[in-house]
């Protein structure tokens, strides 16, 4: 392999993971979604990067949908559901971890992320060198921003995070899957999108609130 793609690959791979680290570092809604849409762009065209490195033109197909579906319909969907929202409902006020904290812990799963990587017994390439790491720490973040917030909102976008870790890490792995699955694969995310949006539309009209603390409520004491 070139150097010069080596070079673009590991660019690539530092502005992905620091597109994803303006996840954690915000804490209104529109701020999240912004973070996550720049970060689908940029795991977009790492895709077009592992496109070009591997010569697979199916890759180039999975770039152009995470393009589409992850960084413009799915923002404008849940950018839908909050025009329908109280504005109290789009910003944590109380996290579990401090903004600091959360940078401080931030960076520490990103350092187990290339220690973990490091431990798995893969065929060395330089496309699962460089990516899988990286994968790992969004996976990591993700679910970090999934466990220190309390907004529903906040949590959807969390899963979204963990989904594009999910989906690099099978990417760098296996190089591209049949155009079918992941056309398919893309699909059930837009429904599942949509489907919690109108969740989380209920759930704001019932409890005036997307604190998922008020869910303990439904509980059969």
């Amino acid at each position: 392999m070139e150097p010069l793609q080596l070079d673009i690959m590991e660019i690539s791979g530092a502005i992905l993971l620091i597109a994803t680290f303006g996840v954690i570092a915000r804490r209104g809604f529109m701020d999240w979604l912004n973070a996550y849409r720049l970060q689908s762009i940029v795991l977009a065209g790492v895709t077009a990067v592992i496109g070009y490195v591997t010569g697979i033109w199916e890759i180039y197909v999975a770039a152009v949908l995470t393009l589409l579906i992850k960084s413009i319909a799915i923002p404008k969907v849940l950018t839908y559901v909050t025009r329908q929202l109280e504005m109290e409902s789009k910003t944590e006020t109380n996290p579990y971890l401090s903004l600091r904290a959360s940078i401080i812990v931030s960076a520490l799963l990103v350092a187990l992320a290339y220690f973990f990587s490091q431990q798995l017994p893969f065929k060395s390439d330089p496309v699962v060198d460089i990516y899988l790491p990286v994968s790992m720490a969004q996976f990591f973040l993700g679910l970090l921003a999934l466990v220190n917030r309390r907004t529903a909102l906040s949590q959807v976008v969390g899963l979204l995070v963990i989904e594009n870790g999910l989906f690099l890490f099978t990417l760098a792995l296996t190089h591209g899957v049949s155009l079918i699955i992941e056309v398919g694969i893309f699909a059930d995310i837009l429904v599942g999108i949509v489907i919690s949006s109108i969740l989380l539309f209920r759930m704001s009209r019932t409890f005036d609130s997307l604190d998922v603390g008020n869910l303990e409520n439904l509980r059969d004491d």
